[in-house]
């Protein structure tokens, strides 16, 4: 009885964090992000075993989640929602590192996956990727390697600075503006991203 209440009351205060997402509130999301990145890194590790695959899965959901908020309001479990959305992601990874593999499909079974069909969303992903690509290719040359050896490799600011030659504030100051330059960017095609998203894992 104690646990029922308990779990009616975390579904009641996240659908409210989804209806204000829903309404594009940005510290909402970072609410739920910063509550559901250790369950769902110990979710996705279990699948991929890796920690850079299961960083790109979560900021891949998340940004599935922000470009479909406006259907938030609708979903009546909010963990399951996600935790199906990392599910489908991790398994996606999975059968394409080992399509032939049997393992893949007892798995699949097991968790009782469904694929995901929608086509529409799946196209939005791919071109906010495109996207940030274009933007980042118009990056000044030393800013373009620092965003690449960060967001694309999952070098941390230090690592990144030892690699070349430079301070680590000149590393986040680069990021920083880079970041500024890639989200306005976005915004003039139609596509609003949260900034905190591009920093989740650095």
């Amino acid at each position: 009885m104690i646990r029922k209440a308990l779990d009616n009351k975390r579904i009641n205060v996240e659908k409210e964090l989804f209806s204000r997402v829903a309404q594009g509130d940005e510290e909402a999301f970072n609410a739920l992000f910063h509550h559901y990145v250790p369950l769902l890194h110990t979710l996705i590790m279990k699948v991929t075993r890796s920690e850079l695959v299961a960083n790109d899965i979560i900021q891949e959901v998340f940004l599935y989640l922000w470009i479909d908020r406006e259907s938030l309001v609708e979903v009546e479990n909010p963990q399951n929602w996600i935790f199906k959305i990392a599910y489908n992601r991790s398994y996606t990874w999975l059968a394409r590192q080992v399509v032939r593999n049997r393992k893949y499909n007892e798995l699949r079974l097991q968790n009782q996956v469904e694929g995901d069909d929608n086509l529409e969303h799946i196209v939005l992903l791919n071109e906010t990727a495109r996207l940030v690509r274009e933007a980042t290719a118009l990056l000044p040359r030393q800013a373009r390697k620092i965003f690449q050896l960060s967001r694309e490799t999952g070098l941390k600011a230090a690592d990144v600075a030892d690699q070349l030659d430079i301070s680590v504030q000149t590393v986040r100051n680069s990021l920083v503006r880079s970041v500024k330059f890639i989200r306005e960017y976005l915004a003039q095609h139609g596509v609003l991203i949260p900034a905190f998203l591009f920093f989740a894992f650095n």
